[in-house]
């Protein structure tokens, strides 16, 4: 039951981040908020590079490491700033911007529920 769970949990808020980025943009016939999936796709980058590094505490962080905080960091900035300054400057609605961050906090809660759920489970096959 335990691995079913792990499995639906991040399935469903997963296909609920979804489904808000989509409503957003559907909502008020505007399709300016899917840039945020474009953020998204970059933001794998730095994850990429941060998930090859060591895990060791007395490791020395090479450069590369701190570039991809670095960016990381910025691309959130940017997910959450980019509806922001569209609203602002009336591209789209401010239904819009509360849906597109509600995706956003889903997603979020989805990397959250992933990593949670995936520490429980043992490294061996049963």
């Amino acid at each position: 039951m335990s691995n079913l769970v792990g499995l639906l949990v991040p399935a469903g808020l997963l296909s609920l981040a979804i489904f808000m980025h989509i409503l957003a943009c559907a909502m008020y016939n505007n399709w300016w908020p899917l840039m945020s999936l474009l953020l998204y796709a970059l933001m794998l980058l730095p994850l990429a590079a941060l998930a090859r590094q060591s895990e060791s505490l007395f490791d020395s962080a090479p450069t590369g490491f701190h570039w991809a905080i670095f960016l990381l960091a910025s691309l959130v900035t940017l997910v959450i700033g980019v509806p922001i300054v569209m609203w602002h400057v009336d591209v789209i609605e401010s239904g819009s911007v509360f849906f597109n961050l509600s995706g956003f906090v889903l997603l979020l809660a989805t990397g959250a529920s992933a990593a949670l759920f995936g520490e429980k489970q043992s490294d061996g096959w049963g």
